[in-house]
């Protein structure tokens, strides 16, 4: 059997080289590089913008992102270069859920310029100064604003707390002693402290109870005032997006220090597992049938991240709140099921996006639960742009007995006709994508 070629992104992108190498030509210092092919714009304060932002930081380039001549795979590229704005959630229809601009006025009036540092500097100039037009009325700057709103006002009311602050990062003192070691050397320390009951999926102590508990003061903090919240995502009806209420810096060192450097050295053979870069970073709960209304468990899904994740942070006593995994997107035996975890206080959980997964019923108590879902945006525009195959893709035919503990009754079209023992189609109907099951796109929202 023929061994498999690793696919790779692009390293050597010409024109990200290009425009990279004319940062010195900036003026003011607002241009400047931090790596071969990767140029940052910082934009002062826009006075006809609708949105409230002290300054814009935007990338241009980057590995894997633009028209590679030498790209075999897929068609053509939607756009030359990613240009991505950083720092601030935007609500903008221009703009994806990873900050790059897929505005297509805004392309054209680039490329009718001719694609240089100084033509994306003055058309981002424009388009961050525009109110887009929405079919409901409503204005995506008023929600940017609400966000930023939010986030201050949570912060003046817990000016002491350094994991809400706009520079937090990671300590080791957050830590289970057993990883402090590679948090200090990650690229060569071992990993022994980390084990794998399962292909692909790994388990370790991350977080002692004491830290765990400061997460979840934290949470019951933000729920108790009556400052706006948007619940995570399509599945879960509790919980919090965290990046939303003041955590976006902690959590993006959480991403930086342990979820990447792991990913790199847990899954080698992954295209993405070296770039992971951005995150949508929220907690779920659950809550016990006696105690009243919650989630009490969660249908079978695979998430929209390249990696995941998962934190159990407790919340006093619960039992029988189990996760069980079974195959991946993509793969012959991903309605098998592989493996049931019990979550525990502080142990972390860390397994590809497209692993699919749910929560088992909880049986009594609370369960507060951190979930980092860990994106590569330079993977997620080399697959839009037709340089890479999707995550799970191309996909290979399911075979086998399918599990009746892996079907989901949202996201598998056949789960009817699975459940009442109607088996006599081996392969399921089309099935229809959720944001949980839906192949990387650099447009999905939230």
């Amino acid at each position: 059997m023929a061994t498999a070629t690793k696919l790779t992104l692009p390293q050597h992108h010409p024109l990200s080289l290009s425009l990279a190498s004319t940062v010195a030509q900036g003026d003011s210092g607002s241009w400047s590089s931090s790596a071969p092919g990767l140029a940052e714009i910082l934009i002062d304060p826009i006075t006809a913008s609708p949105y409230a932002v002290k300054q814009w930081r935007c990338l241009v380039g980057g590995p894997g992102l633009g028209a590679d001549e030498d790209v075999a795979w897929g068609g053509e590229p939607r756009r030359p270069v990613c240009v991505r704005v950083l720092g601030v959630e935007m609500s903008h229809p221009g703009i994806d859920d990873l900050g790059c601009v897929v505005d297509s006025s805004f392309w054209a009036a680039v490329l009718e310029d001719k694609v240089t540092l100084e033509s994306i500097e003055k058309h981002l100039r424009v388009l961050l100064a525009s109110e887009p037009a929405t079919a409901d009325g409503s204005k995506p700057s008023d929600l940017t604003k609400q966000k930023v709103d939010t986030i201050s006002r949570f912060r003046t009311l817990h000016p002491e707390n350094p994991i809400l602050a706009p520079t937090a990062t990671l300590q080791t003192s957050h830590c289970h002693p057993k990883i402090h070691a590679f948090l200090d050397n990650p690229q060569s320390a071992s990993l022994d402290f980390i084990s794998s009951p399962t292909p692909g999926v790994y388990t370790f102590e991350l977080f002692p109870q004491e830290f765990c508990e400061q997460l979840v003061n934290i949470i019951d903090a933000f729920e108790e005032t009556t400052l706006p919240r948007r619940r995570p995502n399509t599945m879960n009806n509790y919980g919090l997006v965290l990046t939303e209420i003041g955590l976006e810096a902690y959590a993006t060192s959480l991403l930086e220090k342990a979820i990447a450097p792991l990913s790199a050295r847990l899954w080698p053979e992954e295209i993405f597992s070296t770039s992971l870069d951005a995150h949508h970073t929220f907690c779920v709960e659950y809550r016990a049938e006696e105690l009243g209304q919650g989630d009490r468990n969660l249908d079978m899904h695979h998430d929209a991240s390249e990696v995941t994740l998962n934190v159990c942070l407790g919340r006093g006593e619960f039992s029988a709140s189990g996760l069980r995994f079974c195959g991946e997107f993509g793969r012959a035996d991903h309605r098998q099921s592989k493996l049931q975890l019990q979550h525990s206080l502080g142990r972390a959980v860390l397994h590809l996006g497209r692993h699919r997964h749910g929560a088992d019923d909880i049986a009594s108590g609370e369960r507060v639960n951190l979930i980092v879902w860990a994106r590569s945006s330079a993977f997620r525009a080399a697959a839009a742009y037709g340089h890479v195959p999707p995550d799970g893709y191309p996909k290979i035919p399911e075979s086998g007995e399918v599990h009746q503990v892996c079907l989901s009754k949202a996201n598998d079209a056949d789960y009817e006709s699975r459940i009442k023992g109607e088996t006599e189609t081996a392969t399921p109907a089309k099935r229809k994508y959720t944001p949980f099951n839906a192949p990387p796109k650099t447009c999905t929202k939230f």
